[in-house]
């Protein structure tokens, strides 16, 4: 008598068909929940996230020991993120921007001292300096090429540190920007 070989032996069609039918019931159940997509090509930018910068700035002016300045947004840049940090043992407050042109650049306001920044331990080298409307700001760029360059001024009360993907021009606006803010009022509660 013959005996047979057990079912999982016998050939692989069994187990491809379970595949099979297991692949499309996965591609069915995360297709219908929309939790997936497909699109081929380059990926389009998102919408701009938007952030209640002045009432951030407003709320900095109690826990900052320097005077926090606001400024205006250049025409067609949205601000997209604020938060508060430390430069070293010193407050920082940070404002980033969207650019018209896509990029991204922040300006960090703080009491440390404009040779003490950035505070973020990578290594930068000086590349000269620019003139803003008669303040000088001290350029430096990253050793890697991954860190981004950084502009830093002592406008006396306050340093400032602008830094992103921006090009030179978009640097020298939020600069410019940045000199001109008005210096918010203190909140006392």
């Amino acid at each position: 008598m013959k005996s047979e070989k057990p079912r999982i032996l016998q050939d692989g069609r069994d187990m491809t068909m379970t595949l099979v039918v297991l692949g499309l019931a996965m591609i069915l159940t995360v297709g219908f929940t929309g939790l997936c997509s497909f699109n081929p090509g380059t990926p389009d930018n998102g919408p701009v996230r938007e952030v209640d910068s002045s009432a951030f700035l407003r709320m900095e002016t109690q826990r900052a020991d320097y005077p926090v300045r606001e400024p205006a947004s250049p025409e067609g840049w949205q601000p997209n993120s604020v938060r508060a940090g430390m430069a070293g043992e010193h407050i920082t407050t940070i404002l980033g921007f969207v650019t018209d042109n896509g990029d991204y650049v922040h300006a960090l306001q703080t009491s440390a001292p404009a040779d003490d920044l950035p505070a973020d331990g990578k290594a930068r080298i000086s590349d000269g300096t620019v003139d803003v409307d008669g303040v000088t700001w001290v350029k430096k760029e990253g050793v890697d090429p991954n860190t981004r360059r950084t502009w830093v001024a002592d406008l006396g009360d306050v340093r400032i540190l602008l830094e992103g993907s921006a090009n030179d021009e978009e640097y020298r606006t939020l600069a410019k920007a940045m000199q001109d803010a008005p210096i918010l009022e203190k909140r006392t509660n």
